[in-house]
């Protein structure tokens, strides 16, 4: 099986986890069509597209000469199918492709674009034209894979057959993400893995951290919004971090938050739960099927004062988050390494050819 997918930047692969470069090291061939970015990863063969910088800043007007080049790629190599990610740039760029060459479409629905384009208040038309080609990859590809009920039944709702959408999970190297021994800096120690963005729930983590002085809130990701407000002396952000240290992080709290408003499945909970780590998270997407009462809490999204009672019970019994920590992890290491989603991802894939 030979495959051809999509990418903007290449550097954001060396920070995600692995589900590309896993689909790529179970087939014959995966090609990925990039702008900009390096990655080393020899299962995969890299076709740089060089577009001026201008076509760079639409997504209408890269997707055309993205699918052209895609089709000489298809002709050359004989790919059978083309494999894509949600948003904007790949679902138009991998339409086209796909109705070019005439192959199988897949999709691969991470979180709910439609939802996260209102959350972000893009522009009406834009929104409405991205969600119209949302719609049309969605009822024309082959296989949609889903990482999470919601985006299942969103698929359902637009359209696509129930035959053609199936739920793969992401996995996690369990080797990697592991219990280890570190200093903490604080005696009670939160972690938020998701940066300063408004639909990662920073703000509400921001007013619950005033009325909790004796707890330290450490933050992790990219700051995409300006924090205008003054931020508590508990809190601290860390920004990026290097790669491979997040395990360290992981194991420094005493528990994860996410007090998101949207979201598909997040990683970063099976991350904290392979390092016995309990979860704090907000009631939406695939977080209630994976945030079980054996492993954590759940809260209702935005509510600050929900969010603080939870911290406050979580921290107040560090016997009873030592075992649970202790069942999050062997869940993990039972249901959710990278070798379960290989699996289900080819599966998932030879369906589309042979359909």
């Amino acid at each position: 099986m030979r495959i051809l997918g999509f990418q903007t930047d290449l550097s954001l692969l060396s920070r995600y986890p692995p589900f590309i470069q896993m689909i790529a090291r179970n087939v014959e061939e995966f090609h990925l069509c990039y702008l900009r970015g390096e990655l080393g990863e020899e299962s995969i063969m890299f076709h740089h597209l060089k577009f001026p910088k201008i076509i760079q800043t639409s997504t209408i007007l890269l997707a055309l000469p993205t699918a052209l080049k895609a089709f000489k790629i298809c002709r050359k190599y004989g790919v059978d199918l083309i494999y894509i990610l949600d948003g904007s740039y790949y679902e138009l760029s991998g339409l086209l492709a796909s109705k070019l060459v005439r192959i199988p479409l897949v999709i691969r629905l991470r979180q709910h674009e439609v939802r996260l384009r209102l959350i972000q208040r893009k522009n009406i038309l834009r929104r409405i034209l991205a969600n119209f080609v949302t719609k049309l990859v969605v009822t024309g590809a082959k296989r949609v894979v889903c990482i999470s009920h919601e985006l299942q039944d969103f698929a359902s709702r637009w359209g696509a057959s129930p035959s053609r959408v199936a739920i793969v999970y992401h996995g996690l190297d369990t080797n990697d993400f592991t219990p280890i021994k570190v200093k903490k800096p604080f005696s009670k120690i939160v972690l938020l893995v998701g940066g300063l963005q408004v639909e990662k729930g920073i703000f509400v983590l921001l007013e619950a951290a005033k009325y909790l002085e004796d707890v330290h809130f450490f933050i992790i990701g990219p700051k995409v919004v300006d924090i205008k407000m003054s931020i508590p002396k508990n809190v601290h952000y860390l920004g990026i971090v290097k790669d491979g240290t997040m395990p360290h992080y992981y194991n420094m709290s005493d528990i994860l938050v996410l007090p998101s408003f949207v979201e598909g499945s997040p990683d970063v909970i099976l991350e904290a739960f392979a390092c016995g780590k309990p979860v704090i998270a907000s009631r939406v997407a695939e977080i209630p099927w994976i945030v079980l009462p054996e492993f954590g809490w759940l809260v209702k999204p935005g509510d600050v004062q929900q969010l603080k009672r939870a911290i406050e019970n979580a921290l107040s019994d560090m016997k009873r988050l030592k075992v649970m920590g202790e069942a999050a992890r062997e869940y993990v290491v039972k249901n959710r390494k990278w070798g379960f989603y290989a699996k289900q991802m080819i599966k998932n894939l030879e369906a589309a050819l042979k359909n």
